[in-house]
């Protein structure tokens, strides 16, 4: 594979990818992988294609325009980007990321955020679809169907069949003042919504899953064995902001109910949406809590598909940022990632080996990272079963998307 190919180059790289402060080369735990992003990209995001393969999704600037591109992982690297959309209109946000993601082998679908004329605080989630395997691409609208000059984006995509399911944060109940007014009393709160659109960009099945979450944390959305299943930060009338979850079934979306019980009070958005990851009914759920002030990572595992998880257990051993990632391996392992500050002030990018039995491994640090908000969320995928690991690295104030391989065995 991929990582047998790289540890015959290790000896030869791994001086040099030290200089990029990427930890490891006396225990080996990461290799270098060359990335296919371009200097002033940023935004990472994965998925995989029909074959299982890492989609690399990013965000260029390209002097006024911002430019959506992608990249697929072979066996001898990523292959040439391709662009997706590109705008002088974006929304261009540190969390509020664009995706691409592959339904089939022909039907692709691509995101992203465009700011709204006349809304100081607006902007609508906007569709590009291709019919060719991502090659070309059209404009397919936005898939909320109001017309609020409020906030639209915190999106998930998920292949359900052959069609693509969308969640999404939606603002119109906060109308009409959007984000600035979303605590007033004259107006409703956040929102979260879902709906499908099939290859021929028809929009279908636009439903409400929850009628008041968390303004700005990232959704999550993945495909069980039979069901869809929604993972996001709640938030009740107290401001108790816990993680919730939803499954889709024939009659429409459950009443959310929590995946663990954090109690935190906070009286606005801490922008540190929760992951999910799944095999089958095999889910896990990894998520950032600053309960009873403490930075605390949890996660919890379901095995029926979302009905019910078990207890949370904590994964960090020092205080944390947040930013979660996680991938799930073939024998339904984890590797989970977030980011973390030294003593010294130094961030970095933690990872941490959690068995099928929930066994934990040592938290090793993978990569030095800035713990500016310009270096965003870092992203996990997997590529047969090796972790690949994305994220913004910031030099000289400059932004690159750049990518590594993760070892599971010295993870062990």
């Amino acid at each position: 594979g991929l990582l047998v190919l790289l540890k015959h180059l290790i000896l030869h790289i791994c001086a040099w990818f030290t200089l990029l402060a990427v930890a490891g080369c006396g225990e080996q735990v990461v290799y270098p992988l060359a990335t296919p992003a371009g200097a002033h990209s940023s935004a990472p995001n994965f998925s995989t294609d029909s074959r299982g393969r890492p989609v690399l999704s990013w965000q260029r600037k390209d002097q006024a325009a911002t430019v959506l591109e992608y990249s697929v992982l072979f066996e001898d690297g990523w292959s040439k980007p391709v662009e997706v959309a590109r705008g002088t209109d974006w929304f261009v946000n540190w969390a509020d990321i664009p995706a691409v993601l592959a339904v089939n082998d022909s039907f692709w679908v691509a995101h992203y955020l465009q700011r709204t004329p006349g809304g100081k605080f607006a902007y609508d989630v906007q569709l590009r679809l291709s019919n060719d395997g991502g090659q070309n691409w059209r404009d397919a609208g936005s898939p909320h169907s109001d017309s609020t000059l409020t906030e639209h984006g915190f999106v998930s995509l998920y292949a359900h069949g052959n069609e693509l399911g969308l969640v999404w944060l939606d603002g119109r109940e906060t109308a009409p003042g959007g984000h600035a007014e979303a605590h007033g009393a004259d107006h409703g709160g956040m929102t979260l919504r879902s709906a499908y659109i099939n290859a021929q960009g028809k929009l279908t099945q636009e439903r409400q899953i929850d009628g008041l979450v968390c303004d700005c944390c990232q959704t999550a959305a993945v495909m069980t064995k039979d069901t869809p299943l929604v993972i996001y930060r709640d938030r009740d009338k107290s401001e108790i902001r816990d993680i919730a979850s939803s499954r889709l079934l024939k009659q429409g979306w459950t009443s959310p109910e929590p995946v663990a019980v954090d109690g935190w009070l906070v009286n606005g958005c801490p922008v540190n949406g929760p992951v999910a990851v799944a095999r089958g009914n095999d889910v896990a759920v990894v998520w950032f809590s600053g309960a009873d002030e403490l930075s605390q990572i949890f996660f919890s595992r379901s095995i029926d598909g979302g009905i019910s998880f078990d207890r949370k257990l904590k994964v960090n051993k020092h205080s944390a940022l947040g930013r979660v990632a996680a991938v799930m391996y073939p024998d339904r392992s984890l590797w989970l990632t977030w980011m973390r500050e030294d003593a010294r002030g130094k961030a970095w990018i933690v990872g941490r080996h959690i068995s099928a039995d929930n066994a934990f491994g040592p938290v090793r640090e993978l990569v030095e990272v800035s713990s500016e908000r310009q270096s965003g969320f870092p992203k996990l995928s997997l590529f047969g079963s090796e972790a690949v690991l994305a994220w913004t690295a910031l030099v000289d104030s400059a932004s690159q998307v750049r990518t590594l391989i993760v070892d599971k065995n010295a993870a062990d």
